[in-house]
C-alpha cells in the first residue's frame, strides 16, 4: 500500500492550475509510456520525472557591436524608434535599439503594434535576449525570446531548461507546469544515515530533483 505522504504526487495532472480538460490529452501524449491513472490521465509524478534534455544559456551579455552571428546574446539596449509596416503589408515590424557600440533591429512578424509599444517604449532601456543574426553588416534579433526592464532582469533565470515537447506544448509551458508540480512535492524523509549523506555531500530527494530541472550549465548528452 502506498504511503499517504506520496498521494499528492499520484494525482492527475488536471489537478494542477493551468491544465484543463482540453489540454490533458496533450500532456498524456507528452508523457506517453508513464503509468497513467485509470482513464489514461498522466500523473504529477510523471511530469516531475520528465527531465530537460538541453539548456538555453542567456548569460552572455555583450555589447551590440560585439555580439557574434548565430549566438544567443542578452543585450541591454535603449529603444530608439518603432517602424511599423504599412497596413496590409507582410513586411515585419521592426524596433530599432542601440547602445554605445551600434544599433540592432528587433524584428517581429504579424505583431501587434500596441503590444510592442508597451513592451518596448521609445527612449527607455530594456534587456532583450535571443539569437543574433548579422544581415547586410547589421545585427538583428528576430522574435526576441525575452524582453525585460532593468528592475525585472535580476530575477530572471538566464539558464533556461529545454524539455522534450509535443505538438501544442512548448518548452516554456512545460517548465511552468513543472514549477506548479514542485509545489505538490512533499518533503520525503531520507532512509540513509544523515552522517553518511553529509560525508558524501548528497542532497535530499527534493533538492536533487530540483537540480535536474534547473541545471546551471550545459547538459551532457
Amino acid at each position: 500500500m502506498r504511503p499517504e505522504i506520496l498521494n499528492p504526487l499520484f494525482a492527475g495532472l488536471s489537478s494542477l492550475p493551468g491544465i484543463g480538460p482540453k489540454t490533458v490529452p496533450l500532456w498524456n501524449r507528452l508523457l506517453e509510456g508513464a503509468n497513467p491513472l485509470p482513464g489514461g490521465e498522466a500523473r504529477i509524478v510523471d511530469l516531475l520525472f520528465h527531465f530537460p534534455v538541453a539548456v538555453i544559456d542567456r548569460r552572455h551579455t555583450p555589447k551590440i557591436g560585439e555580439a557574434a552571428d548565430g549566438t544567443i546574446a542578452t543585450l541591454l539596449v535603449t529603444v530608439a524608434e518603432h517602424r511599423a509596416p504599412p497596413r496590409g503589408s507582410r513586411a515585419p515590424y521592426k524596433v530599432i535599439a542601440f547602445d554605445d557600440t551600434g544599433d540592432i533591429a528587433l524584428v517581429w512578424f504579424s505583431a501587434r503594434a500596441d503590444w510592442l509599444s508597451k513592451l518596448l517604449p521609445e527612449g527607455e532601456k530594456r534587456w532583450v535576449s535571443g539569437r543574433i543574426e548579422w544581415f547586410n553588416r547589421s545585427p538583428q534579433m528576430v522574435h526576441p525570446d525575452l524582453v525585460a526592464t532593468e528592475a525585472e532582469f535580476p530575477t530572471l533565470p538566464l539558464v533556461e531548461p529545454v524539455y522534450p515537447q509535443t505538438e501544442g506544448l512548448a518548452s516554456k509551458a512545460i517548465a511552468r507546469a513543472v514549477g506548479r508540480a514542485f509545489e505538490r512535492l512533499p518533503h520525503l524523509p531520507e532512509w540513509q544515515d544523515p552522517d553518511w549523506l553529509a560525508a558524501r555531500k548528497f542532497t535530499d530527494f527534493g533538492a536533487a530533483l530540483a537540480a535536474l530541472h534547473h541545471p546551471e550549465g550545459p547538459i551532457d548528452p
